[in-house]
């Protein structure tokens, strides 16, 4: 039998195999993508989306409200909902580059996963209950790390990756909720409750970006009451709504001005109508002035949403 040793280094060679050059990679499997980052970034704000990213070399640590997150060689990290937060790529070398594997999280899938596991297995565990935050990371276990080589391998063979490659994707869902945590992710999924109204109102949020946010509105949306929305927000989002609003916001505009929009045209789109307050705003969460953006459309609008960018 395979050390986890001798798994991470075969799951290594396949990504260091794939990934010839630095950046994001999308592959022949639908939601599998590939990364690598050969320099170190300073910690800066980023949004990521539903996602899970398993690492095979360097470190990357994400930080939300003081509490830090990362993921690296034996470790994964996985977000259920979109989440605003800072980032610091730590250990990365042209030699000896961040290397990983991310997918992106059908929520559908994994819903209707979880309805098929409750057939079988009802899941009774709930300690641990009290953390509702949307993100996780930690070490990744042998059967996780065995079929995301698998995944890797699969890409070797076009037939293999048509047919086989959803499958693997799948099972490294199944891993994630069933092992991984003690199975908090799939508690917190099944719930019937507040998780889910916190997701709508964050979908709303996203869709909705040009206009204002109120918390009571929010509340009223998802039938809760304005205290309580507020609470739960906080706890599942790191952040209070009005806060993440303006995360989300802001972070769209950077690409949005990355993508060749002017300042006042990116202002109105986020729902700013001053465009002193949008600059203003834009220099405090950034560092820098919008019109900065608009000189480094080099980079991929698809990485200032993951969280495997650099």
């Amino acid at each position: 039998m395979k050390s986890i040793k001798s798994r991470q280094n075969e799951f290594l060679e396949l990504l260091k195999y794939h990934a010839t050059q630095d950046g994001v990679s999308p592959t022949s499997i639908p939601n599998l993508h590939i990364f690598r980052i050969s320099h170190l970034s300073e910690r800066k704000p980023q949004v990521y989306p539903p996602g899970i990213v398993i690492g095979a070399q360097g470190r990357k640590n994400i930080y939300l409200k003081g509490k830090r997150y990362g993921y690296g060689r034996g470790y994964m990290i996985a977000s259920f909902l979109s989440i605003g937060a800072l980032c610091e790529v730590v250990e990365a070398s042209p030699e000896e580059p961040l290397l990983g594997i991310g997918i992106t999280m059908d929520l559908n899938r994994i819903s209707q996963m979880i309805v098929t596991m409750e057939r079988f297995e009802p899941f009774t565990n709930k300690s641990d209950t009290q953390d509702s935050s949307a993100i996780f990371s930690g070490p990744i276990k042998e059967n996780l790390l065995d079929a995301a080589t698998r995944l890797l391998l699969a890409l070797d063979s076009p037939s293999e990756a048509a047919i086989l490659g959803e499958s693997i994707v799948n099972e490294i869902y199944f891993r994630i909720l069933s092992e991984e945590q003690n199975g908090r992710l799939r508690y917190l999924l099944q719930q019937r409750g507040q998780i889910q109204q916190i997701a709508r109102a964050v979908e709303h949020l996203q869709h909705n970006l040009d206009k204002p946010v109120s918390v009571d509105e929010l509340a009223s949306l998802v039938n809760m009451s304005s205290s309580g929305f507020h609470k739960k927000f906080k706890q599942v989002m790191h952040s209070s709504p009005l806060q993440y609003a303006k995360t989300i916001k802001l972070n769209r505009a950077q690409v949005f001005l990355m993508d060749g929009k002017s300042v006042s045209e990116t202002a109105y789109m986020v729902g700013y109508n001053n465009l002193a307050q949008f600059s203003r705003e834009y220099k405090r969460y950034f560092g820098t002035l919008p019109s900065a953006a608009m000189h480094n459309a080099d980079s991929s609008n698809q990485l200032q949403y993951s969280l495997y960018s650099p």
